[in-house]
């Protein structure tokens, strides 16, 4: 009698969870994992009515998408977890490094502006080097306060093709090479 007793405890349960999940998912409620999380400037509609709005070209719609969830809207990071790109020596600099950074991805620790970072970031080899091209020149532009210069989409070809056996992500000593 108690082993029936177990079994329909765990048949019911086993059914109570799945519905539960089943009923939680109803209509997205759980993200996806391919969905890409997009930062929404909140102050969006204030700068477009005040005719401040800055349009940032093809590359701010590929940083709102990939990289201001981390390094934020405004490109100032979070401090001990994401670095800023505004003012940074390696955003500005030469621009393979960027470049190489946005193909390969970044690890390790870090200190920018007298903060100490130690996390990672993912490759973005996936973009094609338009988009590569087009998120470094808005990164590098004074649309984020910096002033490097453009990327075109010839630099991003050529450093994936020197790197295109590279497997890991850069750490700062081998970047700086």
């Amino acid at each position: 009698m108690q082993m029936v007793g177990r079994r329909t405890l765990g048949v019911v349960m086993t059914l109570l969870v799945s519905t539960l999940l089943t009923a939680c998912n109803i209509d997205g409620f759980f993200t996806k994992f391919q969905d890409d999380p997009v930062w929404v400037d909140p102050n969006a509609a204030a700068k477009e009515a005040a005719g401040t709005a800055d349009a940032g070209g093809p590359g701010k719609a590929v940083y709102s998408r990939k990289c201001a969830t981390c390094h934020q809207g405004t490109g100032k990071g979070v401090p001990g977890n994401y670095p800023p790109l505004v003012g940074s020596e390696i955003a500005n600099g030469d621009p393979t490094y960027p470049i190489r950074i946005v193909l390969h991805g970044f690890r390790g620790p870090i200190e920018r502006q007298g903060v100490a970072y130690n996390n990672a970031m993912a490759s973005w080899k996936s973009l094609s080097d338009q988009e590569i091209a087009d998120v470094l020149t808005y990164v590098r532009s004074s649309s984020l306060g910096n002033s490097g210069a453009a990327v075109t989409a010839d630099e991003v070809k050529a450093v994936r093709e020197a790197t295109a056996s590279r497997a890991v992500p850069y750490t700062e000593a081998e970047l700086l090479q």
